[in-house]
């Protein structure tokens, strides 16, 4: 009986103690009003040598008043300020000497990447702020044209700050998207490339200052060990993410031969596979796309309804997008020789014992790689009328 009361005082005094740790887990709170917020920074190399850190920090008093989001108030919704060191870690050091407030990096929604600092290489930003725990591994990364510094500068005129606006872009997957862990990811490939989407700014509208604008994504910077070796357009972009299996948005226009107009469609799912073969002595890369669509816009006369104008129309749609993956191939591999589709990665996730040859002279192999590209559309549904609008009933083609 008397061990039984010592086991019963035990566990109460363990449940007790237990109670207490977790209860005073405040020990390590951080009270706003000492905190400066981190929306967005700007990573610039600039004339000697050194980094400049520019941050866009939130304003707490316009937060606290409810002005935020409105285009009415005469208070800035943020605050740029800047640093300059010999690595990021110096400049955050100089930022925050001129500082008020401790710098919070957990809201961080972007990096971005000056021309000048792209070039000379982004790894080692990277590191830091990976390695920082505050920072968020998911936050978006780009490469600025000319500053990134002038990039945060800018009011837009819907969204509350320039972060806002460019992380609103990278999440739509118009284009290229990249968060910070996934470039560091992609830089550790076998290939050793990543593409990140680069942006510039609009031309303001009239009557507005320079600034009184919205910085978009128009292209994508590549690079090729964590350096930015050049960039490719929006089109050869879209080409890159077919092949990659990472297109999310798409509308893609053709011609049927022999009919005036044209038909486009949307994209509203697809998927590619990248298969490497090794014959005869010979690496082939075997790709693989199957993608369904709508019909968005019909501008000819033929009836959708008709399973032949159908055919016709998914054999187009093909073509189209074969067009596409080719113009990209024909760029990145046989002009600027970057291996950004993966291939090295599927060949040695398949043939890990043959790669560790032929990873020693992958950058002569891969520029003559042969490419083999197969693609299959499947058009779902031909809109809510299926014979084309305004156009007689006669003239229509079955």
């Amino acid at each position: 009986m008397a061990i039984g009361k010592k086991v019963r005082r035990a566990l109460v005094f363990l449940l007790v103690s237990i109670n207490v740790v977790i209860l005073g887990g405040c020990w390590d709170r951080e009270e706003i009003n000492d905190i400066a917020i981190v929306l967005g920074i700007g990573i610039d190399r600039v004339k000697n040598g050194n980094i400049r850190l520019t941050v866009e920090i939130a304003v707490p008093r316009v937060i606290g008043s409810g002005q935020m989001g409105g285009t009415g108030g005469d208070k800035e919704e943020t605050i740029i300020r800047s640093g300059t060191g010999v690595t990021i870690a110096d400049a955050i050091a100089q930022l925050q000497e001129r500082l008020p407030r401790r710098l919070f990096w957990g809201h961080m929604k972007i990096v971005i990447f000056g021309e000048q600092a792209a070039k000379v290489g982004i790894r080692e930003h990277l590191d830091f702020l990976i390695r920082h725990p505050q920072t968020r591994t998911r936050c978006n990364v780009f490469v600025g044209k000319g500053s990134a510094k002038s990039m945060l500068e800018l009011i837009p005129p819907i969204e509350q700050s320039a972060s806002e606006v460019l992380r609103e872009m990278a999440e739509s997957r118009t284009l290229m998207r990249k968060t910070a862990k996934e470039t560091l990811q992609t830089l550790n490939s076998e290939a050793e490339t990543v593409l990140l989407p680069m942006v510039k700014v609009l031309p303001p509208p009239k009557g507005k200052k320079e600034i009184e604008t919205i910085p978009f994504i128009y292209s994508t910077a590549v690079f090729k060990k964590d350096r930015m070796i050049g960039q490719i357009d929006d089109y050869i972009t879209r080409g890159v993410l077919w092949i990659r299996d990472e297109i999310k948005l798409a509308h893609v226009t053709a011609r049927v031969p022999g009919e005036r107009g044209n038909i486009t469609s949307r994209m509203i799912r697809a998927h590619t596979d990248i298969t490497p073969k090794h014959e005869k002595g010979r690496w082939k890369i075997i790709v693989n796309v199957t993608s369904e669509h709508d019909i968005i816009l019909n501008g000819t006369k033929l009836d959708l309804l008709s399973e032949r104008n159908i055919q016709r129309i998914e054999t187009e749609l093909e073509k189209d997008i074969k067009r596409r993956m080719r113009s990209a191939l024909d760029q990145l591999q046989k002009d600027m020789k970057v291996d950004v589709f993966g291939f090295a990665d599927a060949i040695h996730k398949k043939y890990p014992s043959r790669w560790r040859h032929l990873k020693k002279r992958w950058n002569d192999v891969f520029p003559d790689l042969p490419v083999e590209l197969n693609i299959t559309v499947k058009v779902r549904r031909p809109g809510m009328n299926f014979p084309p609008q305004g156009v007689p009933e006669q003239e229509v083609k079955e």
